[in-house]
């Protein structure tokens, strides 16, 4: 796909992935729509992006508020600038057991990191179908492979963003839309330095050890960028970015399912999702 003079709408664009995805999109000569709820997030992008030519638009969103969205997406289309591509990346995460993960957190991930993706969609995705083209990227996790413990909400969302764009994916294939899932995997964001989202069981030294893994063992968020970017350009269906993202691809599909959770809570304990045995 030439990606040069397409219109790209991001979620979530005012820190991390989204940032560093309007980013790659705007010096492909895109023409893109950056969005958040984190107005200086935005205005950082923009002149980010005006100190080397680039021009983003940005505007005030909140995925989750249905009538603001449907607002902005029928005064998009009054001007002439549906999407051609649609990438829903806006997502938080909760790091904590399940027993100590509150229903009002629950709500909260299921509001931003599924109907978020779903408002987009719903939006959007009619209008690429009458065209007969269009890409919507929705940006899931490597942890829909592979989940760690102490992430049960979110790996629960991003499940589900990954079922929904494989059902999205064969409802528009025959009118030109395609769909991609995007599975990051470690990556240096801000998902382990947000207090609101690890549980207060969560121990100074597991949270001392996450956030030393991510930022020494995780990737930038520009790698996963441009994996979205390349991605749309060659037409995938999935891509999983970053460490660890392909080792998770792997282990869904050839490992046994009792190897790959012993697997995974040993490499758990080093990166700091359960704590460490002490030796006796």
């Amino acid at each position: 796909m030439d990606i040069r003079g397409k219109q790209v709408f991001i979620t979530g664009a005012g820190a991390g992935i989204g940032y560093e995805t309007a980013l790659a999109f705007a010096r492909a000569d895109a023409q893109v729509i950056a969005t958040d709820v984190d107005q200086a997030g935005l205005a950082d992008l923009a002149a980010a992006a005006a100190a080397t030519g680039q021009v983003i638009r940005t505007e005030r969103l909140d995925v989750t508020d249905r009538a603001a969205y449907a607002a902005l997406a029928a005064r998009l289309s009054a001007e002439g600038a549906d999407p051609d591509i649609l990438v829903n990346n806006a997502g938080v995460a909760f790091i904590g057991g399940f027993f100590d993960t509150p229903p009002e957190v629950w709500d909260r991930l299921i509001r931003i990191n599924v109907m978020g993706v779903v408002n987009g969609c719903q939006l959007f995705g009619p209008a690429m179908a009458a065209a007969g083209h269009g890409v919507i990227v929705n940006v899931a996790s490597a942890a829909s492979a592979g989940p760690p413990p102490n992430l049960s909400a979110y790996a629960a969302t991003k499940f589900a963003v990954e079922g929904l764009s494989d059902v999205l994916a064969m409802e528009l294939q025959a009118r030109g839309v395609r769909v991609i899932s995007i599975h990051p995997g470690v990556i240096d964001t801000a998902i382990v330095r947000d207090e609101k989202g690890i549980s207060p069981t969560i121990s100074e030294a597991q949270i001392q050890a996450l956030q030393h893994h991510y930022r020494t063992k995780g990737c930038h968020p520009s790698v996963v960028a441009q994996g979205i970017l390349d991605g749309v350009r060659r037409g995938r269906d999935k891509v999983f970015v970053g460490p660890v993202a392909q080792t998770s691809a792997w282990l869904r599909r050839f490992a046994p399912t009792r190897l790959k959770r012993t697997l995974t809570l040993q490499n758990s304990r080093e990166i700091g999702y359960l704590p460490r045995i002490s030796a006796k």
